[in-house]
């Protein structure tokens, strides 16, 4: 009976192996071939680059030479990234001039036996000449203000002269606040109100000196800078190509009123803790008052004037409070175009 068990045990061997023969083929040869749409091997920061895939494997490895994906570091932890179904996207975020590393392996089907590989490469240089600001705000507890862009060149930030905070209205000291800009480069410098005399220099910044640079150096924004937001600040960036953008930040107050009277009556102000450019102001009046005609008296803490869907209304004209839009707006002293709005509603309380 033992001997029958080992004649089955070696045709069932013979029979595996038969089989496992007939199944294995071997390994094809590797190409390594690609192909890039980067033109003339040049990219700028975060621009996509696609490689196809042109040649023999099994399996495709692409190292694309960035931190961390270094062909020449792989055997102190770099890694290459596996390109699957032939298409490899990527997109790098910092400036540099790359080395592109293209594996091709193939093997047996039978256990992945006899590894064969073959390589090619390219040169890639990545361009940050990002000038583009994304965003400029202030983080004032509790609340974060956002400046809006006018256009490519000029932004407005305007702030309360006070917030709701815990239920109280808190003097916000504009004096002294930091700035924050998002930008879509880790290497574009952004200077605040730099010097004509220095700002000359950015155009040959690599070359400067020591103490030149240094001196340039001063004006770059941090976390630990303070500005006054009470007034407007020119903002000079410079990306590592060297190209130079300026933008001018105009801070502005929301107008309020200082006193703003109906019928002689004083009305109180009510400020919105989540909408800090809406304002509105209560006011108690007797029973049977017409508030679609209504004398206003009113000043306003600076400069503005109270408008009605587009038409000024001096103080001491009548308004009808019933329908209309009302705003109270500011004008730049430097620039007409650009203004603080303030949205204001009149609440009516009778007696």
């Amino acid at each position: 009976m033992n001997n029958i068990y080992k004649i089955i045990w070696v045709l069932l061997s013979f029979s595996i192996f038969a089989c496992s023969t007939d199944d294995n083929q071997k390994g094809r040869q590797p190409i390594a071939s690609i192909k890039s749409d980067a033109e003339n091997t040049f990219l700028k920061i975060n621009q996509s680059m696609t490689i196809h895939f042109t040649g023999v494997a099994d399996q495709v490895v692409i190292y694309p030479g960035d931190y961390g994906h270094n062909y020449a570091l792989r055997d102190s932890g770099n890694t290459g990234i596996v390109v699957n179904k032939g298409l490899f996207t990527y997109s790098y975020s910092v400036p540099g001039k790359f080395h592109v590393v293209c594996i091709a392996s193939t093997y047996n089907t039978y256990m992945g036996e006899n590894l064969r590989t073959d390589t090619c490469s390219f040169d890639i240089t990545v361009v940050d000449d990002v000038t583009t600001i994304d965003k400029i705000y202030s983080n004032i507890t509790p609340n974060t203000y956002y400046a809006t862009p006018i256009d490519d060149e000029n932004w407005i930030l305007c702030l309360p002269t006070k917030q709701v905070f815990n239920g109280r209205d808190i003097t916000l000291n504009t004096t002294r606040q930091r700035l924050y800009f998002d930008i879509k480069s880790d290497s574009t410098k952004i200077f605040v109100d730099l010097p004509d005399n220095e700002r000359e220099l950015l155009a040959n910044y690599n070359n400067l000196n020591s103490a030149q640079k240094t001196d340039v150096n001063s004006f770059i924004n941090t976390t630990r800078k303070r500005y006054n937001l009470s007034k407007s600040h020119v903002i000079t960036v410079r990306s590592d190509a060297g190209t130079i953008k300026t933008v001018h930040l105009y801070c502005m107050i929301y107008p309020e009123f200082r006193t703003v009277s109906l019928n002689g009556i004083n009305g109180v102000l009510k400020r919105n803790a989540f909408d800090q450019s809406a304002q509105t102001y209560v006011f108690t009046l007797p029973r049977g008052t017409n508030i679609s005609n209504i004398q206003i008296n009113y000043t306003v803490d600076g400069t503005g004037v109270l408008v009605d869907n587009g038409q000024e209304i001096p103080s001491g004209a009548n308004v009808n409070l019933t329908s209309g839009t009302f705003t109270i707006i500011r004008k730049s002293t430097e620039n007409a175009n650009i203004k603080a709005t303030s949205k204001v509603k009149f609440e009516i309380n009778y007696i």
